[in-house]
């Protein structure tokens, strides 16, 4: 189920267009058990970190993931609501989202991104492939691109990968592989 949040339509000047658009990919998300709710409750879309309308959430099994491309390309927004609940990909999250996660999650794994970084998308691809091992292990991962928050956990360089915990940051470094080449925690 994904949540599109939007100000009251006085202050949000895109949000009944962008309504409109997403109207016309209604059927088609329907088909794929997707199903739309929209909502101008401002704590509620401030409880995901949504400070900017319109804005999409999906939610798969309780966790949100944030679409950050134009809403009011409507074939993009479909393909990305179908491959998120076709495909196992690593939720995008914003600053307060990962915040409430690092307090209520054990062991969460967190990619942090720069956008058109040719190595983030490789580094990311090859996280894809064992986001489900960590599933198994209880290790939910996350990616953000929040440069300022990274720079508050000391990373310098992108692509970083930080790993929580109960709450607490170990940094990855890259330097300790296993015999597949994949790093180990």
């Amino acid at each position: 189920m994904e949540v599109f949040a939007s100000d009251s339509e006085e202050s949000c000047d895109d949000c009944a267009h962008i309504l409109e658009e997403l109207e016309n990919i209604d059927d088609d998300t329907d088909r794929h058990g997707i199903s739309f709710v929209k909502t101008q409750d401002l704590d509620i879309a401030e409880s995901y970190g949504v400070r900017e309308f319109p804005a999409l959430v999906y939610f798969e099994k309780g966790q949100p993931s944030v679409y950050e491309g134009d809403l009011s390309a409507e074939e993009d927004v479909l393909h990305w609501l179908v491959t998120q609940r076709t495909e196992d990909t690593i939720e995008t999250v914003n600053r307060e989202m990962l915040a409430g996660m690092i307090e209520d999650t054990q062991y969460l794994a967190v990619f942090f991104y720069k956008q058109n970084c040719k190595a983030c998308e490789s580094v990311l691809n090859e996280l894809e492939n064992i986001d489900d091992e960590c599933d198994l292990y209880g290790i939910h991962m996350v990616k953000i691109n929040d440069p300022q928050l990274a720079k508050r956990y000391g990373i310098k360089t992108f692509p970083a990968l930080v790993y929580f915990r109960n709450g607490n940051p170990l940094i990855f470094d890259g330097k300790e592989e296993n015999k597949s080449g994949k790093g180990n925690f």
